[in-house]
């Protein structure tokens, strides 16, 4: 660091409240403060901290746990969450924009924010943020790549929002495959229609009983394969790979792992871990098929980002 007025090498002079390092020139005196890199807003949190905290927390583990492990209130950890949620949010919106693809999957995650639909039902409660929500997932087979995501309702307007930002994030033609959600054809028609090659894959379950199905779901007795539009190749009319995507979603996101407690209680929260997760999935996670990042392999990056790479790209 070099002093403004002399020109001569300064040399630390300690540290203030926020963290920051302050220099100071011994000819003239003056002290000033490095202006560093704002990865947290206005939060006086450590670097050190903050980046343990967010990695706990794409690796499975839940607010509390993060809070004894890091020592960081559980306030300021959600308080992280959305921040840097909101960030990757549009980060993903920005940068995952006229990728090359050749062979999409989508699905859609069932979750729910402070309980379940049935219990809003039968206590009459009129809240469109609570309930359950369903995340859609635009998944490249190829690269893993995951193009495009909304939180929603599994509801006609919700799939028309996801399919418009699945149609910002490709760029060509390429065969596309769902299940058989109904709302599925009219919108990927509208928006996807003049350049995809689109079939359905509809599996048929058999019938066990109530207690069987409650932990586990029922055996798979046939599967259907139907053409939409276009000439896609039936061999490759598959969901398979974008299930197995939410299984690494379950396995890495606390509050959406099955009959526990640490569900979402308010909907921001769940929108920014998936934010969050999703931009770390793409440019962190080293996928062990591709052996690089699916951004990697897409061609959005060059080669694959720590978690502070991702805080400073998103800032």
């Amino acid at each position: 660091m070099v002093c403004h007025n002399c020109q001569l090498a300064a040399k630390k002079h300690g540290k203030d409240r926020k963290g920051q390092q302050r220099w100071k020139c011994k000819p003239c005196r003056k002290t000033w403060t490095e202006i560093g890199e704002r990865l947290f807003g206005e939060m006086r949190i450590s670097e050190e901290k903050a980046l343990l905290a967010l990695n706990l927390l794409c690796e499975g583990s839940s607010i509390r746990s993060v809070s004894r492990l890091t020592g960081l209130h559980k306030g300021t950890i959600m308080k992280l969450l959305v921040l840097v949620g909101e960030r990757c949010e549009r980060f993903l919106a920005e940068r995952i924009v006229d990728v090359p693809v050749k062979d999409v999957q989508c699905d859609e995650l069932w979750g729910f924010v402070g309980m379940k639909e049935k219990t809003k039902a039968r206590k009459g409660i009129d809240n469109a943020l609570l309930g359950d929500a369903y995340c859609f997932i635009g998944f490249e087979r190829d690269s893993k790549l995951v193009l495009a995501w909304h939180l929603g309702r599994r509801t006609n307007p919700h799939t028309d929002a996801f399919t418009e930002k699945l149609d910002r994030a490709t760029d060509g033609r390429f065969q596309i495959t769902t299940d058989g959600f109904s709302a599925y054809p009219p919108s990927i028609g509208y928006h996807l229609g003049t350049r995809t090659d689109y079939a359905t894959i509809i599996k048929k379950y058999g019938y066990e009983l109530e207690e069987q199905r409650r932990y586990s779901p029922p055996a798979i007795i046939g599967i259907e394969k139907e053409i939409i539009h276009g000439q896609p190749d039936p061999e490759r009319a598959c969901t398979s790979h974008v299930e197995r995507q939410n299984l690494t979603l379950r396995m890495h996101l606390r509050r959406l792992t099955r009959l526990t407690n640490a569900f979402s209680k308010k909907w921001e929260n769940l929108l920014a871990a998936l934010a969050l997760f999703f931009a770390w999935y793409n440019f962190c996670w080293m996928h062990s098929t591709i052996r690089m990042t699916p951004a990697m392999k897409a061609g959005v990056a060059r080669r694959p980002w720590s978690m502070r790479d991702l805080l400073v790209a998103v800032a």
